[in-house]
């Protein structure tokens, strides 16, 4: 596949793990599990947490087009999770955050067991967009009319 296309399906296969990532999250809230972790986590405007996760989930999930993360969907999913996470926790949150105010390093101001929620929702993101661009890449190998590098042949 040409690299414009496994770019697009990196993109496409991302914003829809980060559709799965946000239903675990609301499933997550609504079960009660946010809470038995005695995670204080602020309610979003839905409409505006979607877009950001869905626009982020996009652009983690363009890192999906690299061969360096090895063929198997499972770990390149996980293993995207994990940097992603890492974003979050060292990077975000911590940038998020002024004096006492915000979700601290690691979002440890929000509860202690934050940064396990995070790696399990990152990885619900990334096992679905890993298995996503796996499937849709192999499947456009499958398609009558394009080529194994994505060409469209059309009838001369």
């Amino acid at each position: 596949m040409r690299l414009p296309n496994q770019i697009s399906l990196g993109f496409a296969a991302g914003s829809l793990g980060a559709l799965a990532n946000v239903g675990f999250l609301i499933a997550a809230g609504a079960g009660g599990l946010i809470a038995a972790m005695s995670i204080q986590l602020p309610e979003p405007a839905l409409p505006a947490f979607l877009y950001k996760q869905v626009a982020w989930g996009g652009l983690w999930g363009i890192l999906l087009a690299v061969p360096l993360l090895g063929g198997n969907w499972v770990v390149r999913g996980l293993i995207l999770s994990l940097l992603a996470s890492a974003a979050t926790l060292f990077f975000f949150f911590p940038m998020l955050t002024s004096g006492d105010q915000g979700p601290g390093m690691a979002g440890l101001n929000l509860g202690t067991l934050t940064p396990v929620l995070v790696l399990v929702a990152n990885a619900v993101w990334g096992l679905v967009a890993a298995w996503w661009y796996s499937l849709a890449a192999s499947l456009s190998s499958a398609v009558p009319g394009i080529n194994p590098e994505g060409v469209v042949q059309g009838k001369d």
